[in-house]
């Protein structure tokens, strides 16, 4: 697919375009040909962060899906969903950092962390260690930007460019603006140049949401415009998260993978839509119509 390049116009995302993105999927294949996805998440504050990101990565066609919650809500997610791998991040009901368990992770394809977790230096350090050990495909969202940009404000870009990992940052606007040490006002004049500039600067993937939502990597850019105002709700970060991980672990590099799953998000909110409307939409109706998205992608391709 021809991207825009910095001397090009921007290009608008499109069912054609995000299906020469997917990973493949072969009549002779099994679960380990489609590759492990790790989802750490959750506080007992934001049980549903957790749950919401780890079926959403799921129904994006990842091999294994396992979900590391801490150890005192962990039973929130038995059966559930019965296909995902329940494992514990560390003791108690908030996420503590423990290298011995971070460590674990090495044997994931790909790593969505910080959904739901809340903002603390345990998370700051566990997104810190991820960035310095990890090698796989690595989705920071929600906590665990903010809590780097908090308690990792002076190290942070260095953290992001010598990240072993390919690092793919996926902000709304104001965590964004945490993150970059931008102002608000400043991104939403120039949300492309804004976007462009810090991924280049800090080699990392961003996926920068809103209405419309830039991903870029500094060098390739694309925008996404599928979605309705229903997804500006509590959750649908955490679908997005899930569904980015997921296709990551399939084998999608981090800017191919953050494309098709904001474009794919964006329809699943449309579709749902049709039957709930935008003001009852919810992050689970988006989930239940993500198969549905995908089939319009491959009809269409």
């Amino acid at each position: 697919m021809d991207f825009l390049t910095k001397e090009k116009l921007n290009l608008a995302l499109t069912s054609e375009g995000v299906f020469n993105l997917l990973p493949k999927r072969k009549r002779d294949s099994h679960k380990g040909s489609y590759g492990k996805a790790a989802i750490m998440a959750g506080s007992i504050e934001y049980t549903g962060a957790a749950f919401l990101s780890a079926a959403a990565c799921l129904r994006s066609g990842a091999g294994y899906t396992a979900l590391f919650v801490p150890s005192e809500i962990l039973s929130h997610y038995i059966l559930k969903v019965p296909e995902i791998l329940l494992k514990t991040s560390n003791e108690g009901s908030r996420y503590a950092f423990k290298e011995e368990i971070m460590g674990k992770l090495r044997e994931y394809d790909a790593v969505a962390y910080g959904m739901g977790m809340g903002v603390s230096v345990d998370v700051a350090e566990g997104a810190a260690w991820l960035l310095s050990h990890y090698q796989g495909k690595l989705i920071l969202d929600a906590d665990g930007l903010n809590s780097l940009s908090v308690y990792k404000k002076e190290g942070f870009s260095s953290l992001l460019k010598n990240a072993k990992c390919d690092v793919i940052l996926t902000p709304h606007i104001k965590e964004f603006s945490r993150v970059s040490g931008l102002p608000v006002e400043e991104i939403l004049q120039d949300e492309i140049g804004c976007a462009r500039a810090f991924a280049e600067s800090n080699s990392v993937t961003l996926l920068l949401k809103n209405a419309a939502s830039v991903i870029t990597d500094g060098e390739k850019t694309a925008v996404n415009s599928t979605g309705n105002s229903g997804q500006a709700k509590a959750g649908s970060g955490d679908v997005l998260s899930g569904v980015l991980a997921g296709l990551c672990a399939q084998g999608a590099s981090g800017f191919d993978g953050a494309c098709a799953a904001a474009f794919l998000c964006g329809k699943a909110a449309e579709l749902a839509a049709k039957s709930v409307g935008e003001y009852s939409l919810t992050a689970t109706d988006c989930i239940a119509r993500l198969g549905e998205a995908f089939l319009s992608v491959l009809g269409r391709a």
